[in-house]
């Protein structure tokens, strides 16, 4: 489904229903929240009964957007007529083993997304475009419309939300999904009232002390494989306990490695519980889309992820004979 035709579709549900329930993928990142508060915002404009939903609470760095206790993280009732629309991801068990229901009890379901191979879904309306650097960047262009129509406030929060999980999702402009687009949206939302130096310094510049050990102990335990092209690096169950913190906090060290100077392949294996571990894919030019599908998992061409139940000894061996 085209923008137009999206948007008009997307206009006749706002008008006849009343409750709307938001929700992004499990691990909820900048781009997804963004996408989900600004969303939020827009719908409340409109007088609708809106909730959001999510596996977990947003990670600490997304605190600033100040959403943490409007998000709930159980279904507790569903509404039989309730609008559920996902945000920044296309398959629905990425939305975390609980809330599965929330996709599969015969709602209406609306879709906004910017990765590839959707998954069928039945009752789902969709605007995927593959080719923008975030789902926040989409969102922007179903609401510009009525932006400016909405009181100064609301501008303000919903920019900044947008803005802030655009540069999430493109590593402040560094990422090859950039296009002319993003800066024109972002201009747009930074007249809006959207603080760039706010979102820059909480996104990227905002670790505790804490935090900085903890990446210095995952930085440690980098090691590199088939000549220097593929390195991996770790965060395990030992190292949170010593430190003190939630492995929420790990979020952006998937983003300290670069896949430069000859490494092909960065991967960040994070322990989230006796083997099960959450893995982090990023890439110059090779495909690790794939590799994340053979485990389930999605993404994009150059940054995928996926979750694994198995013993980290066999966990790396099979991504190495993926990788060779």
């Amino acid at each position: 489904m085209n923008l137009n035709e999206f948007k008009e579709t997307l206009s006749k549900l706002i008008g006849s229903h009343e409750t709307f329930i938001l929700t992004t993928h499990e691990n909820s990142d900048g781009d997804g929240v963004g996408a989900e508060y600004a969303l939020y915002l827009y719908l409340e404009m409109f007088g609708k009964n809106v909730r959001m939903i999510n596996n977990e609470k947003p990670s600490s760095q997304c605190e600033f957007l100040h959403i943490g206790s409007k998000v709930h993280t159980s279904i507790e009732t569903l509404d039989k007529n309730a609008i559920i629309i996902m945000l920044d991801f296309n398959e629905i068990n990425r939305i975390g083993k609980r809330l599965i229901p929330l996709l599969t009890s015969g709602n209406q379901i609306v879709r906004i997304d910017h990765h590839k191979k959707p998954e069928p879904i039945s009752i789902c309306i969709s605007y995927i475009d593959d080719t923008a650097s975030s789902t926040c960047e989409l969102v922007f262009n179903i609401i510009e419309d009525d932006l400016p129509h909405f009181p100064e406030d609301v501008q303000k929060k919903i920019a900044l939300a947008l803005y802030s999980g655009i540069i999430f999702d493109t590593n402040n402009f560094a990422n090859k999904n950039v296009s002319p687009r993003t800066f024109e949206v972002c201009a747009h939302l930074n007249a809006y009232g959207a603080d760039n130096h706010l979102a820059y310094k909480k996104l990227f510049e905002n670790r505790k002390t804490k935090e900085l050990q903890l990446l210095g102990l995952t930085l440690s335990s980098i090691e590199e494989f088939h000549n220097g092209k593929v390195v991996m690096y770790s965060t395990t169950q030992k190292m949170l306990q010593d430190s003190g913190l939630p492995i929420e906090v790990t979020e952006g060290f998937s983003k300290d490695v670069k896949p430069t100077n000859g490494r092909e392949v960065v991967v960040y294996i994070r322990e989230a519980g006796k083997d099960i571990y959450r893995v982090s894919l990023r890439s110059s030019y090779r495909n690790v889309q794939k590799i994340a599908e053979y485990f389930d998992g999605g993404g994009h061409v150059l940054a995928s992820g996926f979750r694994a139940k198995m013993k980290l000894a066999d966990l790396k061996s099979k991504l190495l004979s993926l990788l060779k």
